[in-house]
């Protein structure tokens, strides 16, 4: 791999090769977790490309990408071997949340069914995942579906109107009885991954 290009980043290169390291090795299930808490998760590992408002280069992306796929298949075996229904995905975030919202999580009991719930319903006409993550190893193993990503826009912090660029975007208004009202704006799109033939419904 050529390292070149990382020079920019005070020690780039070296922790590009983490970065490589990392695409490859499973991230621990916590059993501990896992039956105090009902689930577990792992981010992607993404060190000093941790950016929270742009994305980092395609490559990085790629390979933090490839760390949930690997614990992905790591965690289904150890789910499997327990009694318990499960529910484990990856979610791709392809939006300016790439970093710090990406992640593979796993869940029992009552947490099952908030993870499954959690995101807006999958939408048929949504985009496929972008041939980048569709390249990686594993990912055709997958059948991955894609849902809005939403952030909040509370209207408390814009006293003076709804922000142009929140208006700009596919967006809803939303008018809790006891709260200021706020706007669910859609910034992105999210691919869940799950093996084939279990449904994120």
């Amino acid at each position: 791999m050529n390292y070149g290009r990382y020079k920019k980043i005070r020690g780039g290169k070296r922790h590009l090769k983490r970065l490589v390291q990392l695409s490859q090795t499973a991230a621990s299930l916590s059993e501990q977790r896992l039956q105090h808490s009902s689930y577990d998760y792992k981010w992607l590992g993404l060190g000093i490309w941790h950016w929270h408002h742009r994305q980092p280069p395609k490559r990085v992306r790629q390979l933090a990408a490839q760390h949930p796929l690997t614990t992905f298949f790591n965690w289904q075996q150890q789910l499997q071997a327990q009694p318990e229904p499960f529910y484990l995905a990856i979610w791709l975030v392809c939006s300016p949340e790439f970093a710090h919202s990406s992640k593979v999580v796993a869940a029992i009991q009552e947490m099952r069914a908030r993870y499954r719930d959690r995101l807006q319903e999958a939408d048929p006409a949504g985009p496929p995942l972008p041939a980048e993550y569709r390249a990686l190893p594993g990912a055709n193993q997958l059948t991955w579906h894609a849902h809005p990503w939403e952030v909040l826009v509370d209207s408390f912090d814009y006293p003076d109107g709804w922000p142009a660029w929140a208006l700009a975007k596919p967006h809803y208004l939303c008018q809790p009885e006891d709260n200021d009202e706020y706007l669910m704006v859609q910034t992105g799109w999210v691919w869940v991954g799950q093996a084939a033939g279990v449904s994120t419904a």
